[in-house]
């Protein structure tokens, strides 16, 4: 069992840059133009259309975060584990989400370092070096304090707002309405207005992934259990009106199949309305949204291993929180040794392939947990502080799972299966994972299950197969 705690020295200010910097990620520089391909000028209906869903989301996440469950690390697999009092259907679902997070961060490292590219005076190193030296950075960051770590993300991301608001203000009295008129043409939507408006909001949800991530930081937030959950619903609010600016903005300005054409649609729109070093400025945004997903991206894998220990459901080791700075460098040395291996060996698509899916089935579960709280595990439910009536958690924690659900059909690959299939009995087998994120998905969740399955074996005679029920006695 975990023995040294985790120490509270992140604010508020802190925990709204925490969300709010890995929501805004580099997706928004490029997000806009996938989405308009699929849906034209109605993407900023799509984005507005995310918020309840995202929201709904926080909602749940915030009636665990303000009872016993908030004042400790673990996010999503806390909050499943004592819901059905069960450390297996939580770990699945977190063991899915830290292949995610990790694979994601060697991305981020790789975008990063291909950004660097822009300025000449940088290309002393290449992007793959770059990529190392960003990874390598925030890691150290974080080893040396998770205030350190709060400060710089806060640093980060207020730069980064200014940046977007900045860029997107000036460009609403550019908006040219007729830009939106079609809202639905011909060519997007003449067979049919659901299938490519589910398709581009799908699309555009990427830009929200990872806001649960600040559930991750209640063991080191002061006073979690009343700041969590106000900074979850707010921060959700503020990223959606910055999102629906960008995306007024973006098409108000550009014809739909301009954007939908280019790869930077925020440096093209702006460009026509704010010349003077629009590029060199939103090549400093998005280094900036790269810098600020990745620092945050940290925060979950380590904290993830230090839950899982308190469970002694892994070693004591892999759970260790230095003396001297009070962070889990142990957890931390482990992603950042994994993302550098992926970033030096270009392997990431076999982690980043199952984030989106692995992401929303979380969701997905977490969501569906809260609706049985009441039922499942009265007793938990109670002890919360922002205490739904058990019908009205149930409207928003279903409304939020049918969306996940809806993603989830969107983005998991189900057609490609039999090809995959045939190239895993060809024996080519980095291909089929590849080629279909299901297959990909499972084999991923076979290996988590083997890793569970021997450790637990080994500790037979000592680990009951349950939570013990006075667990939360303890809490």
């Amino acid at each position: 069992m975990t023995e040294r705690d985790l120490e509270r020295n992140l604010t508020s200010i802190h925990s709204i840059a925490v969300i709010v910097g890995t929501m805004i990620g580099a997706g928004i520089f490029v997000v806009t133009g996938e989405a308009a391909a699929i849906m034209g000028p109605a993407v900023p209906l799509g984005f507005l259309v995310g918020v309840p869903v995202v929201l709904a989301t926080a909602v749940v996440y915030s009636v665990y975060m303000s009872g016993p469950l908030g004042d400790h690390p673990g996010g999503a697999y806390m909050h499943i584990s004592r819901t059905w009092n069960s450390t297996l259907v939580g770990y699945v679902f977190i063991w899915l989400k830290t292949v995610a997070f990790i694979g994601a961060q060697a991305v981020f490292a790789t975008g990063f370092g291909n950004a660097m590219g822009y300025w000449p005076v940088f290309d002393f190193l290449g992007a793959t070096e770059w990529a190392i030296v960003f990874l390598t950075a925030f890691y150290l960051i974080h080893l040396v304090g998770v205030d350190v770590f709060g400060r710089t993300q806060a640093a980060m991301t207020g730069l980064l707002v200014a940046i977007l608001l900045l860029l997107g203000l000036p460009g609403l009295l550019h908006v040219d309405p007729g830009n939106f008129s079609p809202l639905f043409p011909a060519e997007k939507f003449g067979s049919g207005f659901v299938a490519p408006f589910i398709a581009g909001t799908s699309a555009i949800f990427f830009s929200y992934i990872g806001f649960e991530s600040l559930a991750q930081t209640a063991g080191e937030t002061e006073n979690p259990r009343e700041t969590l959950p106000k900074v979850f619903t707010g921060s959700v609010l503020g990223v959606g009106a910055i999102y629906l600016l960008v995306s007024v903005v973006v098409i108000g300005v550009l014809p739909w199949q301009d954007v939908a054409a280019s790869g930077t649609p925020l440096t093209d729109a702006a460009a026509t309305y704010f010349p003077v070093g629009t590029a060199g400025i939103v090549a400093v945004g998005s280094i900036l949204a790269y810098a600020t997903t990745a620092n945050s991206g940290y925060v979950a894998p380590s904290r993830i291993l230090y839950s899982l220990g308190r469970d002694e459901l892994i070693p004591d080791a892999l759970t260790h929180v230095n003396d001297r700075f009070g962070t889990p460098d142990v957890g931390l040395t482990i992603t950042w040794a994994i993302s550098v291996a992926l970033v030096a060996t270009s392997t990431f698509s076999y982690a980043l392939n199952v984030s989106l899916g692995a992401l929303v089935l979380m969701y997905l579960a977490h969501s569906l947990s809260a609706v049985a709280l009441p039922h499942v595990n009265p007793g938990l439910y109670e002890r919360s502080n922002l205490q739904l009536s058990p019908a009205v958690l149930a409207a928003v924690g279903l409304f939020s799972a049918a969306a996940m659900a809806v993603f989830a059909w969107q983005t998991l690959s189900f057609g490609s299966i039999a090809d995959a299939l045939d190239l895993l009995a060809a024996g080519r087998v980095g291909d089929a994972l590849l080629a279909n994120n299901v297959l990909l998905l499972a084999a991923w969740l076979l290996v988590g299950l083997l890793l569970y399955a021997g450790y637990r074996a080994r500790r037979a005679d000592e680990l009951p197969d349950r939570l013990p029920v006075g667990f939360l006695d303890e809490e």
